[in-house]
């Protein structure tokens, strides 16, 4: 998932303006901790499809920056805070901010250390952990309603779907085999399609 930094306010030192501490005693706006609304301007691709019951998608977690990984657990935490529709999150979210307190001064300070370094990876990992359990409370309690889901603040698994017809390949290209009577014939593929047929005919009636 990527950002655009001029919206998220991501600073040069890789952390957020939404990156500062948080306790529970922050300042509430329409159920919003003040000191993470901004993260709310970065909005969520909604996933298409429907059909089987919503899941979370946790692999933010561990792919994202630490800087689009700061922005997007505040999102997370502000969409929890006074949700209706999770009103006793598991881990509690009083833990999970005192676990993102942590991770963002690591944040701060690891750039410049081995042991600072050492000390972001600890504290994010511990806060990918917290997180994941919330994501496994927001799945049960939203009894997989899409719509529901996504009030969380996690972004959302895809729906598999069938792919349907494909239209044919294009950049055809024939070239003679090393072997006598052979040929390799290449195409440039389509992201969808695991393989072709080739059939040889006639220019004239290529269909006959």
């Amino acid at each position: 998932m990527e950002h655009n930094n001029s919206n998220t306010g991501i600073a040069g030192n890789g952390t957020s303006a939404a990156g500062g501490n948080l306790t529970s005693r922050d300042p509430i706006v329409n159920g919003v901790s003040s000191a993470i609304i901004e993260a709310l301007a970065v909005p969520i691709a909604t996933p298409g499809g429907v059909g089987r019951p919503a899941k979370v998608a946790v692999n933010f977690m561990t792919k994202q920056t630490d800087a689009q990984f700061s922005v997007d657990s505040a999102r997370i935490i502000a969409s929890m805070t006074g949700n209706k529709a999770f009103l006793t999150p598991a881990p509690a979210l009083t833990d999970i901010i005192a676990a993102r307190n942590s991770y963002t001064a690591a944040v701060t300070i690891g750039q410049d250390s081995r042991l600072g370094r050492s000390q972001r990876k600890k504290t994010r990992a511990a806060l990918v952990g917290l997180l994941r359990q919330l994501a496994h409370y927001a799945e049960d309690a939203s009894a997989g309603d899409r719509t529901v889901l996504m009030s969380s603040g996690f972004p959302l698994q895809r729906d598999r779907a069938p792919v349907g017809p494909l239209p044919a390949p294009t950049q055809l290209r024939l070239a003679k085999g090393k072997t006598s009577g052979t040929a390799i014939a290449r195409c440039r593929r389509l992201g969808q399609a695991r393989a072709y047929q080739w059939r040889i005919a006639p220019a004239a009636t290529p269909t006959a």
